[in-house]
């Protein structure tokens, strides 16, 4: 019996060795299964959510799951109607308070840092549909929405099935969180890297952001391929582990599945690489800047110019109506809806093919051609503008934006589908690549909301903080009333009358017209102008006079 047990015991001590794949297989072969199929299929836009768009799909679908993760007495100081609450560190242990694996799901917390790990979580584990609220309940509340301290009651049914070895692997990873959450601030991590090296330091962001410059001594290991760089991670499920991105998001996704993996020390850097150079630390590897005579010939400036000054009297739009008995007469013309997949998949315009506004320029293969007849629209004509104008900078010769959006083409009789309608990649057009590169960072860069300001913020920031006001409308729709206070500067003239901007970029600006067409083609400009800190008022000048705020003709 002893020699028995003695060969064992060398045939266990032996194994470790044997093993191609030892340090994730640490894990159940379930786990590590589970992991590299999750990270072969991440969700689109990473899972994120704005409060603004939420807001939205909540008042179209009450029923959405919300889950808040953060602790009882923070969800008692208020919380979205209707949200549950379950503690981060026990959302595994309460799945059967959750709907069923397909059911759509939304995670919030109070600042985006633990929803992100909680939505991670609940996709290794199978849930197809969860996202996290981007910006948190702060985010919630600065945007004006409400809040309730009466709690909702989850009503507990039965868990799904799940494989044991991956439930026991992700309730480890939530219930041992550390204090913060696992979160670092950039202060903190170069204190660390001066005094106690951590054994990894991980960039996953993409390889175009890591050529922009990354954290001395950090490994780069590109987010949706972590699972393939398992064998260069440490063997020590206990070594130190600080993981970053751009702000925070994915790295919480790469240290969720680190930690799924087994292990147990793994910070992610708070605000990412964002936090750490606002907090004025340094990056290494940036590409030098070289910057060809070409290069040095192309002007943003030149090309809005001579954009806006080309555009027709409509200014590229075309109302619900006018449209619905254009497309009577050519069925055929494309529709192209720029809302997010998700307000795509709850009903769109027949036909219509969908691409987000925020993925434009990465699916210019799916659109017709730069010289076909085609119509943009979104669910208010705001993101519809923004789209359409863009598109105009890039070369799109007839392409015009559905005034109203969605629903106002719905009722204006144009039929409705839920039904995907799958585009036929084709080839994207040839286009001036600093022009491209140019549009590119600015679609990448389009922030939640879509630079929206509603009529009730605007007021109060008028009597707080007021913003430069710029109207753009005509003289002689300024004639009939203007918010008190704006400079009028005709859209055909915006580009000339750059003396009239404030000089400081970083002003707050709100541009107006009146169904705001115009003023979000006004906003994009000054924002590719360098100008960052520039709204749209959403509605126009109509929102603002249906809730009553005064307007003057003098």
């Amino acid at each position: 019996m002893r020699k028995f047990v003695s060969l064992l015991l060398a045939l266990v001590l032996a194994l470790p060795l044997a093993l191609p794949f030892a340090p994730a297989l640490a894990q159940a072969d379930a786990v590590v299964s589970r992991l590299e199929e999750y990270n072969a299929n991440l969700p689109a836009g990473f899972g994120n959510v704005s409060a603004d768009d939420l807001v939205v799909e909540l008042a179209e679908n009450p029923d959405l799951t919300i889950v808040d993760v953060r602790e009882v007495d923070e969800y008692d100081g208020g919380h979205i109607e209707g949200a549950i609450n379950v503690p981060i560190r026990t959302l595994a242990q309460n799945l059967d308070l959750l709907p069923d694996l397909d059911a759509k799901i939304v995670v919030v917390c109070g600042s985006a840092f633990r929803s992100s790990i909680g939505m991670t979580s609940l996709q290794i584990l199978g849930y197809t549909d969860v996202r996290s609220m981007s910006g948190g309940m702060g985010a919630w509340t600065e945007a004006g929405y409400a809040t309730v301290p009466e709690a909702t009651e989850a009503e507990a049914g039965t868990a799904p099935d799940i494989d044991a070895d991956v439930l026991a692997a992700v309730d480890a990873e939530l219930s041992n969180l550390p204090a913060g959450f696992g979160g670092i601030k950039a202060e903190d991590l170069n204190v660390k890297l001066t005094e106690a090296a951590p054994d990894m330091l991980i960039d996953v962001r993409t390889p175009d952001e890591w050529a922009t410059g990354y954290i001395a001594g950090a490994v780069h290991m590109p987010l949706g391929e972590l699972m393939s760089y398992a064998n260069d991670l440490p063997e020590d499920k206990a070594a130190d582990i600080v993981i970053y991105c751009a702000s925070g998001h994915r790295g919480n996704m790469a240290a969720t599945m680190l930690r799924t993996l087994g292990y147990t020390n793994v910070l992610n850097l708070s605000g990412g690489i964002k936090a750490w150079q606002s907090a004025g630390l340094p990056i290494e590897g940036a590409a030098p800047a070289e910057e060809s005579a070409e290069a040095a010939a192309f002007s943003i400036e030149q090309v809005l110019t001579d954009t806006i000054a080309a555009m027709p009297a409509s200014f590229n739009a075309v109302r619900a109506a006018d449209l619905a008995t254009e497309l009577g007469e050519n069925p055929d013309l494309p529709l192209v809806d720029v809302r997010t997949a998700d307000e795509y998949a709850e009903g769109h315009l027949a036909g219509a093919i969908n691409v987000p506004l925020t993925e434009l320029t990465d699916h210019l293969d799916l659109l017709p051609a730069q010289d076909a007849s085609f119509v943009v629209y979104c669910g208010s004509a705001h993101r519809s503008a923004m789209a359409t104008f863009l598109l105009d900078l890039l070369g799109y010769s007839d392409v015009r934006s559905m005034l109203g959006g969605f629903k106002v083409g719905a009722d204006a009789g144009i039929p409705t589908s839920t039904d995907a309608v799958e585009a036929a990649a084709g080839t994207a057009p040839e286009i001036d690549a600093d022009l491209f590169a140019a549009i590119d960072a600015y679609v990448k860069a389009i922030p939640a909301g879509y630079g929206t300001i509603s009529a009730d913020d605007l007021n109060v920031a008028l009597v707080e903080d007021a913003p430069v006001l710029i109207d753009v409308r005509t003289a002689a729709e300024v004639e009939q009333g203007k918010i008190e206070g704006a400079i009028i500067i005709e859209l055909r003239d915006l580009m000339a009358s750059q003396d009239q901007w404030p000089q400081d970029k970083a002003q707050a600006i709100v541009v107006y017209s009146g169904e705001n067409h115009r003023g979000a083609m006004a906003m994009v400009a000054m924002q590719l102008m360098g100008y960052e800190n520039v709204k749209t008022l959403a509605g126009g000048l109509p929102a603002w006079t249906a809730k009553e705020y005064p307007v003057v003709t003098d």
